[in-house]
């Protein structure tokens, strides 16, 4: 699984165009790691990113899906806490819900392939997620910051 790991993430960062990942630096924590070419995986019942803030301006996520399914990644701006996105009775939020913008997403793709998405951001709290019904009760997300 490592191996499929180190070969999907240089697949991603080739992908970017990006340089280093700025977690993989000594001592680099991911939740103070800025950076506006961010790699990434999706899988069960997770979203990893390379980076958690981000300048405004051009963002770069380059994102594999490591899972044993499809998956989507999702970019939403929301005012809604972290992991609390009020869900329907089909297990999914309703993405034209009052505090919640769907900027961009990669749709649902192939596990063992990697997409990437280049968003222009704002300055503003965003979360990362898979909008497929159970996958976001399930801990698919993660907040990003764009300063």
């Amino acid at each position: 699984m490592r191996t499929k790991w180190i070969g999907a993430v240089v697949l991603a960062v080739a992908l970017a165009g990006c340089g280093a990942d700025p977690s993989s630096q000594p001592g680099a924590d991911i939740n103070d790691t800025k950076s506006n070419k961010v790699t990434g995986d999706v899988h069960e019942w997770g979203i990893e990113v390379s980076a958690s803030k981000a300048r405004a301006g051009k963002v770069v996520f380059a994102i594999a899906n490591f899972g044993t399914i499809q998956h989507e990644f999702l970019v939403t701006k929301t005012s809604f806490e972290p992991g609390k996105i009020p869900l329907g009775d089909n297990n999914r939020f309703d993405e034209e819900l009052e505090g919640i913008e769907v900027v961009d997403e990669i749709p649902e793709w192939p596990v063992n392939e990697a997409k990437v998405l280049t968003l222009d951001l704002e300055a503003g709290t965003y979360e990362l997620l898979c909008n497929i019904a159970g996958h976001y009760a399930n801990g698919m997300h993660h907040t990003f910051i764009v300063e």
